[in-house]
């Protein structure tokens, strides 16, 4: 278990029903990769800031600058295939330490880690929300999960144009319907994340320890908690590797 600790501190985390066998080959596959990859000076504030957010500090992100098939408004992607993470790509400008003068290399750096660290786990609702609370500022860390899928933000903009061009006041309230529905799906969240996070911290005792529980569990399971189930009577009736990580790593 003692290498299950320190692969756990590196951001290499068991997915939900990863068996011990399918996790350490994922583990080799990922130190078989020889690449150059970015200079180490570029992940430290990385590093650091993650090991204070959510306990694990990452030393073998698989990152490299290039512009191929980025979006023109993506600064960077996570590569993940079946579970397992191929690359994290960063735009040439990053190089400089950031990207168009609004986006700086670490936060980006750090935003993409915790898809990399979380690459097993096949979960939508609450990723955004983990991989936003990583920037310094307070506004993005609350509105940066607004979108959850890309393709969101097509709806809202169809109906506001099309409204506004062809003077049409039903397509307009259907965005301003859209967005107020995205606002309070993001409340929502918010909320049971907080509540989930106050029910772990119960058992943990500390703040980092519950936030790091936290970004180890899935949707289902940060529901059960903001609902009120007992957080240590789940946890003894779990035996996949990824709870016995959970007990070992933060549970008194």
């Amino acid at each position: 278990m003692k290498e299950l600790l320190e692969l756990n501190s590196q951001g290499l985390i068991p997915g939900p029903g990863e068996s011990e066998e399918d996790f350490f080959s994922r583990i080799r596959d990922l130190d078989r990769d020889k690449r150059e990859w970015v200079p180490r000076a570029h992940l430290e504030w990385a590093a650091l800031h993650l090991k204070e957010v959510f306990g694990f500090s990452p030393d073998r992100l698989p990152i490299f600058y290039s512009n191929c098939s980025l979006a023109p408004w993506e600064g960077a992607a996570a590569w993940i295939e079946n579970g397992r993470v191929s690359s994290i790509q960063l735009r040439e400008g990053f190089k400089k330490g950031s990207y168009l003068g609004l986006y700086k290399r670490d936060e980006v750096i750090a935003h993409e880690a915790v898809h990399a660290a979380r690459c097993a786990f096949n979960e939508e609702k609450f990723e955004e929300f983990f991989a936003f609370a990583v920037s310094e500022k307070k506004w993005r860390r609350v509105l940066g999960p607004l979108i959850q899928r890309s393709w969101e933000v097509c709806p809202f903009f169809i109906c506001l144009f099309a409204g506004v061009c062809f003077d049409l006041a039903p397509l307009v309230w259907g965005a301003v319907f859209w967005m107020v529905a995205g606002f309070g799906r993001l409340a929502k969240r918010h909320s049971q994340l907080k509540a989930a996070s106050e029910n772990v911290l119960r058992v943990v005792g500390e703040v980092k320890k519950a936030r790091a529980v936290l970004f180890r569990l899935t949707d289902k399971e940060i529901v059960k908690f903001a609902g009120g189930e007992s957080v240590r009577e789940y946890a003894e009736r779990q035996g996949c590797l990824r709870w016995r990580l959970i007990r070992l790593a933060y549970f008194p």
